[in-house]
């Protein structure tokens, strides 16, 4: 992935107005991170932890998405991120649902899918994590493959929101 300035970053969110990506919290340390590292930019909202954003080179130049977390923490058995393919307990994946309108009042127009809790599915794609207490399906296919698999997986879920919006 290219480095990308924070006004960037803000104006490639499809599915909120432009005055709230402007008060969208991006941490300082995003952007130190190691872009060449990341698939696509990731991270939790430090002032409200059930938000996450995504942000993805596309087709259509940078796109990024609002996520709202589900409040309720999954238990039991394994789950798998719909991203990164990453199995985890129960707790590491989440339900989100994406809203497919910039209106905070339209709730009902949303995609739903499930994520890593922690939104590091470059770090798990890549290897540089892994999930404590379960073991992972064995892959015979090169990091390159499940970089580009990772990479597939995320423009396909912006442009299924992008597409219920019209955009």
């Amino acid at each position: 992935m290219h480095s990308y300035t924070e006004s960037e970053i803000r104006k490639s969110f499809i599915n909120c107005s432009k005055g709230a990506s402007q008060r969208i919290n991006i941490p300082q340390d995003l952007f130190s991170i190691d872009w060449e590292s990341q698939i696509f930019l990731s991270w939790i909202d430090p002032k409200s932890p059930r938000t996450g954003y995504v942000v993805a080179e596309t087709e259509n130049g940078l796109r990024g998405l609002v996520l709202e977390k589900n409040p309720h923490k999954g238990k039991g058995g394994a789950r798998m991120c719909q991203i990164c393919l990453t199995l985890h307990p129960g707790s590491g994946v989440s339900l989100v649902s994406i809203q497919r309108s910039k209106s905070a009042k339209d709730r009902y127009n949303t995609v739903g899918t499930y994520l890593c809790s922690d939104l590091a599915c470059s770090d798990y794609t890549r290897g540089k994590r892994k999930p404590e207490g379960i073991r992972q399906m064995e892959e015979t296919v090169s990091l390159d493959d499940r970089m580009d698999r990772t990479l597939t997986n995320i423009r396909g879920l912006i442009q299924r929101v992008a597409d219920g919006m019209g955009k």
